[in-house]
């Protein structure tokens, strides 16, 4: 039986990189109108030219809030993951074809792939889902080859049933 193994870390770029391959993959859409939103400053701008003093405003304040929703989300993200008892520690993760073992310090938990709800795979890395929005997350790099992420990918894609 092969095993895979990876070693992820549980910090602020992974956070930030698995939070950008959510956005990507359950939310396109907002990803789309993100750019749009900027369009509201000039917009705004030209309203206040025009005369229309309190919609001027608030289309230049109101757009770059919402184009700053994404990083408003990450940051309690990030915030939310600082009382985790496993932030900043190493996650070792070996994969095979019954089961997924993960374990840190003081942390040790095996998953069957039924438990999984969804995943997302990318060439920069995979997200398997437990719930809609709780997921882990393994980067291109946890893994020691590109053999063992390409193996992986693959049993991700096979084993997990998508509940949608």
């Amino acid at each position: 039986m092969n095993e895979y193994h990876a070693t992820s870390l549980f910090d602020v770029k992974t956070l930030k990189f698995g939070s950008a391959m959510h956005m990507r993959y359950r939310h396109p859409i907002f990803l789309l109108f993100r750019y749009f939103y900027l369009i509201l400053v000039p917009i705004g701008a030209l309203l206040l030219y025009l005369g229309e003093q309190a919609l001027g405003f608030v289309c230049i304040l109101v757009g770059p809030l919402l184009f700053m929703r994404k990083v408003f989300w990450q940051y309690r993200l990030i915030h939310g993951s600082k009382s985790s008892p496993q932030a900043g520690q190493e996650l070792g993760w070996t994969f095979t074809e019954k089961k997924i073992h993960q374990e840190s310090k003081g942390h040790e938990k095996t998953l069957k792939w039924r438990d999984f709800d969804d995943r997302f795979l990318s060439p920069k890395g995979i997200l398997l889902y437990l719930q809609k929005d709780q997921y882990f997350i393994l980067p291109k790099s946890a893994f020691s080859s590109k053999e063992d992420f390409e193996a992986v990918s693959k049993l991700c894609e096979t084993k997990i049933q998508v509940k949608r």
